[in-house]
């Protein structure tokens, strides 16, 4: 019974770990000025500051580098990953639309299978991620351990004028 229950409790506690990963709590969030500076995309800061999410931090939105590198191999790792963070202290990854409508399905938008940003952030350019040696430093070239270049959207969030939607 004993090992029938360690074995249940193992076993739930292995499910959740693989849905539930550790991340910075909101108050600790940096904010998109500092992703920006580490991750040399002003642009992507110079458009999501002019937006409606204005208000938005990065990881808001995003899963953490570091969150990541514990969670996946090093290939699967990717800016591109979006999650939201849980009022327990855990990320819970989204897949698709859901990182938009935790809050947009508040004003009645339903989910589609088209993804939001395929309308509402256009592809233009390409974006150069530095990924630092050492955080702690400045960005230098020698502190510099790997550039990425991924295909840059538009942080503007564009609307749909015709239909009112956001």
């Amino acid at each position: 019974m004993l090992l029938t229950t360690l074995f249940i409790c193992v076993v739930f506690g292995l499910v959740y770990a693989d849905d539930a990963i550790k991340g910075p709590l909101p108050e600790k969030f940096p904010p998109p000025e500092k992703c920006s500076a580490c991750h040399e995309v002003p642009q992507t800061y110079k458009e999501l500051s002019q937006s409606a999410h204005e208000e938005l931090r990065c990881l808001d939105c995003h899963v953490p580098g570091a969150v990541q590198r514990v969670k996946y191999e090093s290939k699967d790792c990717s800016f591109y990953r979006l999650g939201y963070h849980e009022k327990d202290g855990n990320w819970i990854e989204a897949a698709g639309n859901e990182v938009c409508l935790r809050c947009h399905a508040a004003k009645g938008i339903k989910n589609t299978a088209e993804k939001c940003w395929s309308c509402h952030m256009s592809q233009d350019g390409v974006d150069k991620i530095r990924i630092l040696k050492d955080k702690k430093a400045p960005p230098t070239p020698d502190n510099i351990r790997e550039i990425k270049e991924v295909p840059h959207r538009s942080h503007t969030f564009k609307k749909h004028l015709g239909n009112g939607i956001e």
